[in-house]
Protein backbone atom coordinates (compact mmCIF):
# COMPACT_ATOMS: atom_id res chain seq x y z
CA UNK A 1 0.00 0.00 0.00
CA UNK A 2 1.23 3.49 -0.81
CA UNK A 3 2.63 5.71 1.94
CA UNK A 4 -0.11 8.36 1.59
CA UNK A 5 -2.82 5.72 2.01
CA UNK A 6 -1.04 4.40 5.10
CA UNK A 7 -0.71 7.95 6.43
CA UNK A 8 -4.41 8.69 5.90
CA UNK A 9 -5.36 5.38 7.51
CA UNK A 10 -3.14 6.19 10.47
CA UNK A 11 -4.71 9.65 10.85
CA UNK A 12 -8.25 8.24 10.90
CA UNK A 13 -7.36 5.35 13.21
CA UNK A 14 -5.36 7.48 15.65
CA UNK A 15 -7.57 10.57 15.77
CA UNK A 16 -10.95 9.55 14.33
CA UNK A 17 -12.30 8.49 17.72
CA UNK A 18 -12.57 12.14 18.80
CA UNK A 19 -16.05 13.67 18.75
CA UNK A 20 -15.20 17.40 18.99
CA UNK A 21 -18.44 17.86 20.95
CA UNK A 22 -20.62 16.20 18.25
CA UNK A 23 -22.93 13.18 18.68
CA UNK A 24 -20.62 10.91 16.68
CA UNK A 25 -16.89 10.40 16.29
CA UNK A 26 -14.94 12.14 13.56
CA UNK A 27 -14.42 8.81 11.78
CA UNK A 28 -18.18 8.19 11.83
CA UNK A 29 -18.76 11.75 10.63
CA UNK A 30 -16.35 11.30 7.70
CA UNK A 31 -17.89 7.94 6.77
CA UNK A 32 -21.40 9.39 7.02
CA UNK A 33 -20.62 12.41 4.87
CA UNK A 34 -18.96 10.25 2.23
CA UNK A 35 -21.75 7.66 2.33
CA UNK A 36 -24.44 10.34 2.04
CA UNK A 37 -22.64 11.83 -0.98
CA UNK A 38 -22.35 8.37 -2.54
CA UNK A 39 -26.03 7.55 -1.91
CA UNK A 40 -27.09 10.87 -3.41
CA UNK A 41 -25.17 10.10 -6.60
CA UNK A 42 -22.52 12.80 -6.49
CA UNK A 43 -19.33 12.42 -8.54
CA UNK A 44 -16.20 10.73 -7.18
CA UNK A 45 -14.38 13.94 -6.30
CA UNK A 46 -17.28 15.35 -4.30
CA UNK A 47 -17.74 12.00 -2.56
CA UNK A 48 -14.06 11.88 -1.56
CA UNK A 49 -14.10 15.53 -0.49
CA UNK A 50 -17.07 14.69 1.74
CA UNK A 51 -15.07 11.90 3.37
CA UNK A 52 -11.84 13.92 3.67
CA UNK A 53 -13.17 17.39 4.49
CA UNK A 54 -12.13 17.34 8.19
CA UNK A 55 -8.77 15.58 7.80
CA UNK A 56 -7.07 18.84 8.79
CA UNK A 57 -8.23 18.26 12.38
CA UNK A 58 -6.24 15.02 12.45
CA UNK A 59 -3.15 16.51 10.82
CA UNK A 60 -3.25 19.40 13.32
CA UNK A 61 -3.64 17.00 16.24
CA UNK A 62 -0.81 14.74 15.02
CA UNK A 63 1.46 17.73 14.46
CA UNK A 64 0.47 19.27 17.81
CA UNK A 65 -0.57 22.50 16.08
CA UNK A 66 -1.21 25.40 18.43
CA UNK A 67 -4.84 26.41 18.83
CA UNK A 68 -6.44 22.97 19.11
CA UNK A 69 -9.66 23.04 21.20
CA UNK A 70 -12.45 20.67 22.25
CA UNK A 71 -14.02 21.51 18.88
CA UNK A 72 -10.92 20.62 16.85
CA UNK A 73 -8.59 23.04 15.10
CA UNK A 74 -10.03 26.34 13.86
CA UNK A 75 -7.84 26.27 10.72
CA UNK A 76 -8.51 22.61 9.88
CA UNK A 77 -9.89 23.61 6.47
CA UNK A 78 -6.59 25.21 5.42
CA UNK A 79 -4.48 22.51 7.09
CA UNK A 80 -6.48 19.76 5.39
CA UNK A 81 -6.37 21.46 1.99
CA UNK A 82 -2.60 21.90 2.24
CA UNK A 83 -2.14 18.25 3.26
CA UNK A 84 -4.28 17.01 0.35
CA UNK A 85 -2.63 19.34 -2.20
CA UNK A 86 0.87 18.21 -1.26
CA UNK A 87 -0.20 14.57 -1.56
CA UNK A 88 -1.54 14.71 -5.11
CA UNK A 89 -5.28 15.24 -4.68
CA UNK A 90 -7.09 17.14 -7.42
CA UNK A 91 -7.44 20.89 -7.31
CA UNK A 92 -11.22 20.50 -6.96
CA UNK A 93 -11.02 18.18 -3.92
CA UNK A 94 -8.49 20.53 -2.32
CA UNK A 95 -10.70 23.56 -2.99
CA UNK A 96 -13.82 21.84 -1.61
CA UNK A 97 -11.99 20.95 1.60
CA UNK A 98 -10.51 24.45 1.86
CA UNK A 99 -13.90 26.15 1.48
CA UNK A 100 -16.17 23.97 3.64
CA UNK A 101 -15.77 26.30 6.64
CA UNK A 102 -16.13 29.60 4.79
CA UNK A 103 -19.33 28.43 3.11
CA UNK A 104 -20.90 27.91 6.54
CA UNK A 105 -20.36 31.63 7.13
CA UNK A 106 -21.89 32.31 3.69
CA UNK A 107 -24.99 30.18 4.35
CA UNK A 108 -25.41 31.77 7.78
CA UNK A 109 -25.62 35.14 6.02
CA UNK A 110 -27.93 34.25 3.11
CA UNK A 111 -30.21 31.47 4.34
CA UNK A 112 -32.85 32.32 6.93
CA UNK A 113 -33.05 29.58 9.55
CA UNK A 114 -29.65 28.08 8.71
CA UNK A 115 -28.24 28.79 12.16
CA UNK A 116 -31.07 26.88 13.81
CA UNK A 117 -30.15 23.77 11.79
CA UNK A 118 -26.56 23.70 13.02
CA UNK A 119 -25.34 21.45 15.81
CA UNK A 120 -24.13 23.10 19.00
CA UNK A 121 -20.50 22.48 18.01
CA UNK A 122 -21.04 24.00 14.55
CA UNK A 123 -22.67 27.04 16.11
CA UNK A 124 -19.74 27.53 18.49
CA UNK A 125 -17.16 27.11 15.74
CA UNK A 126 -19.09 29.47 13.45
CA UNK A 127 -18.55 32.18 16.04
CA UNK A 128 -14.83 31.29 16.24
CA UNK A 129 -14.64 31.42 12.43
CA UNK A 130 -16.01 34.96 12.22
CA UNK A 131 -19.77 34.46 12.24
CA UNK A 132 -22.05 35.15 9.29
CA UNK A 133 -20.42 36.89 6.32
CA UNK A 134 -20.96 40.59 5.78
CA UNK A 135 -22.89 41.74 2.70
CA UNK A 136 -19.58 42.61 1.03
CA UNK A 137 -18.13 39.16 1.81
CA UNK A 138 -21.30 37.50 0.45
CA UNK A 139 -21.07 39.49 -2.78
CA UNK A 140 -17.47 38.40 -3.26
CA UNK A 141 -18.09 34.77 -2.23
CA UNK A 142 -20.92 34.38 -4.77
CA UNK A 143 -18.23 34.46 -7.47
CA UNK A 144 -16.42 31.44 -5.98
CA UNK A 145 -15.79 28.68 -8.55
CA UNK A 146 -17.74 25.49 -7.80
CA UNK A 147 -19.97 27.34 -5.31
CA UNK A 148 -22.81 24.84 -5.71
CA UNK A 149 -20.43 21.95 -4.99
CA UNK A 150 -19.07 23.78 -1.95
CA UNK A 151 -22.62 24.32 -0.67
CA UNK A 152 -23.40 20.64 -1.32
CA UNK A 153 -20.36 19.58 0.72
CA UNK A 154 -21.43 21.88 3.56
CA UNK A 155 -24.93 20.38 3.58
CA UNK A 156 -23.42 16.89 3.69
CA UNK A 157 -21.18 18.05 6.55
CA UNK A 158 -24.20 19.40 8.43
CA UNK A 159 -26.15 16.16 7.85
CA UNK A 160 -23.44 13.61 8.65
CA UNK A 161 -23.71 13.69 12.43
CA UNK A 162 -25.93 10.72 13.27
CA UNK A 163 -24.55 8.28 15.85
CA UNK A 164 -26.12 5.12 14.37
CA UNK A 165 -26.00 5.57 10.58
CA UNK A 166 -24.76 2.54 8.60
CA UNK A 167 -21.77 3.55 6.47
CA UNK A 168 -19.06 2.30 4.20
CA UNK A 169 -16.05 1.17 6.31
CA UNK A 170 -12.68 2.91 6.41
CA UNK A 171 -11.14 0.29 4.09
CA UNK A 172 -13.67 1.21 1.39
CA UNK A 173 -12.65 4.87 1.58
CA UNK A 174 -8.94 4.05 1.50
CA UNK A 175 -9.50 1.98 -1.66
CA UNK A 176 -11.41 4.85 -3.27
CA UNK A 177 -8.61 7.27 -2.43
CA UNK A 178 -5.99 4.89 -3.86
CA UNK A 179 -8.04 4.59 -7.07
CA UNK A 180 -8.43 8.36 -7.36
CA UNK A 181 -4.68 8.87 -6.87
CA UNK A 182 -3.92 6.03 -9.33
CA UNK A 183 -1.91 4.09 -6.75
Amino acid sequence: MNNIIEEIESLYLNYGSQSYEEKCTQLQHAQQCGTLALEQGFDDELVLAAFLHDIGHFVAQRDKAAGFTDFGHPAHDDIGAEFLAKNGFSERIVMLVKEHVKVKRYLAAIQPGYLEQLSHASTVTLTQQGGAMTAKEVESYRKMPFLEDIITLRRLDDSGKMPQMACKPLDYWLEQIAERLNL
